[in-house]
C-alpha cells in the first residue's frame, strides 16, 4: 500500500478500472454545496475521480449550492442540511444534533467516513462512532485545537496535503505513523496548456491589449495574503499600464488594502471579483503569484497556474516550499519583502522573450510532481486501508 504520492508509481487513472470487489462505499462531508474555496474545489474534483473509478459516494452537507447539479449529474447522493459545529458552551445541544448525521451514515451503509473539514473532527468522531466507520480525517490548513492526542483515538488514518501540514498537526499531537502525505493536484485537463495564442485571445477578452503584460492574485483582498506586499512591489516596478497590469480576482478588499488601491496609479491594477472559473485569467496570465504572509497549507493555486504553462510565485513558508522545488525553487520569495517580490516579477513578466521555454517546463513539473492520476490513486489507496482495517478479524 502507498500512504505517500512522492512514493507512488504514476498510473493511468483514466484508463484503469478496481476490482468490483474493492469498491467502497465513501461517505464525505461539506459545510457548502458551493465552490467557496479550495477545499470545495478539492472535493468537487476528488468525489468526480473516485466515482469515475466506481466508487459509490454519499455527502452530507449544511448548505447547499450550485455544486449540487454536477454531483446529481455524477450519481452522487446528497443528504442534508446537517450542522457539523461544535461549541464547548454548547455542547450537548450540538451533540444532540450530531445523531441525526449519525442515523443517516448508518442508513449509507458506508465503508468509510472522509472528513475534509479538520475543523469538524468532534463530529467525524461522534458521527464516525454511532455509525461505527472508520474515520479518515483530510488535513487541508493548520489545526483547530491545541492538543489532539485525544481527538484523535478513533481516527483511523490522516492525508496530510503536504509535508508541512503533516508536520503542524503531528506536532499537536496526531500519531505521525497515522499520517499519508498526498500532496493536492489538479485534473490536467480542467487547467490545460496554453500557448501565446490562448494567450491573445484571453487577454482581448479581458479587455487587455495582447501585448500588454499581466501578473495575476486569485483570492482573498486581505493582508494576510500579502496583498499589500504585491501592491508595494507593483507600484515599485512604475510599470505604465500599456506595459504591464496586475489584475486582483477576489473577495471584496478589507480597509487597509481598500486604502492602498486608491493610492495605485490609475490604470495599474483592476480588481476583479471572486471568479467561478479562473481558467480565463489564468490563460491570460504572463505570471501569477501568492504572495501570502501567512503560512499556506499547499498552494494550490501555484500548481494550477504552472499547469497551465504560467510560472507562479510564492512565499518561502508552509506548503508553499513543498510545491515550488527543485528547479521551481527560485520562484519563492520571502514573505513582506516588497522588493525581493518586485524583483522576481520583473524577472518573470517577460518570459517569453527570455526563456521561451518556461512554461512548458512549468507544465512538465506539474505532471511529474503533482500528478492528479496519482493523487486520485493514493487518496483511494488511504480509504481503503481505513476500511480494510476496520473489516480485518480481530484477535481477542
Amino acid at each position: 500500500m502507498v500512504l505517500d504520492s512522492r512514493h507512488a508509481t504514476a498510473g493511468g487513472h483514466g484508463s484503469r478500472r478496481r476490482d468490483p470487489r474493492a469498491r467502497l462505499r465513501i461517505l464525505t462531508s461539506t459545510e457548502f454545496l458551493e465552490p467557496v474555496g479550495g477545499i470545495e474545489l478539492c472535493l468537487d474534483e476528488d468525489t468526480r475521480a473516485l466515482v469515475a473509478d466506481g466508487h459509490a459516494v454519499e455527502i452530507l452537507y449544511a448548505r447547499d449550492g450550485s455544486m449540487r447539479r454536477g454531483f446529481e449529474a455524477e450519481g452522487v447522493r446528497m443528504t442534508g442540511p446537517f450542522s457539523f459545529l461544535f461549541r464547548p458552551n454548547h455542547a450537548l445541544r450540538d451533540l444532540a444534533r450530531f445523531v441525526r448525521a449519525a442515523r443517516a451514515a448508518r442508513r449509507s451503509h458506508a465503508d468509510v467516513l472522509w472528513l475534509n473539514r479538520p475543523e469538524y473532527l468532534v463530529w467525524g468522531q461522534v458521527v464516525a462512532r454511532i455509525a461505527r466507520l472508520p474515520l479518515v480525517v483530510h488535513l487541508h490548513h493548520a489545526p483547530n485545537y491545541n492538543n489532539l492526542g485525544l481527538l484523535s483515538r478513533r481516527v483511523a488514518r490522516f492525508v496530510a496535503v503536504s509535508d508541512y501540514m503533516k508536520q503542524e498537526w503531528v506536532d499537536r499531537g496526531i500519531p505521525e505513523d497515522r499520517v499519508a502525505v498526498v500532496p493536492n493536484a489538479v485534473p490536467p485537463d480542467k487547467y490545460p496548456f496554453a500557448d501565446l495564442s490562448d494567450e491573445a485571445e484571453a487577454k482581448i477578452a479581458l479587455g487587455v491589449d495582447p501585448g500588454t503584460r499581466v501578473a495575476l492574485y486569485l483570492g482573498r483582498l486581505v493582508e494576510s495574503k500579502g496583498v499589500a506586499t504585491l501592491l508595494d512591489a507593483w507600484r515599485g516596478l512604475g510599470l505604465a499600464p500599456s506595459k504591464a497590469v496586475l489584475v486582483l480576482a477576489g473577495s471584496d478588499a478589507d480597509g487597509p488594502i481598500a486604502q492602498l488601491l486608491s493610492a495605485m496609479p490609475e490604470g495599474s491594477v483592476r480588481v476583479l471579483p471572486v471568479q467561478s472559473d479562473v481558467l480565463p485569467l489564468l490563460t491570460a496570465a504572463d505570471v501569477v503569484v501568492s504572495p501570502s504572509i501567512a503560512p499556506e497549507g499547499f498552494g494550490r493555486v501555484l500548481v494550477e497556474a504552472m499547469s497551465t504553462g504560467r510560472p507562479a510565485i510564492g512565499t518561502r513558508q508552509g506548503g508553499m516550499v513543498d510545491v515550488l522545488t527543485g528547479e521551481m525553487a527560485p520562484m519563492l520569495v520571502i514573505p513582506g519583502d516588497a522588493e525581493g517580490l518586485a524583483t522576481r516579477l520583473s524577472q518573470l513578466l517577460d518570459w517569453h522573450e527570455s526563456d521561451p521555454l518556461l512554461g512548458l517546463r512549468c507544465r512538465a513539473f506539474v505532471e511529474t510532481h503533482f500528478s492528479y492520476e496519482r493523487h486520485v490513486d493514493d487518496l483511494e489507496n488511504v480509504l481503503m486501508a481505513a476500511s480494510a482495517a476496520r473489516k480485518a478479524p480481530v484477535n481477542r
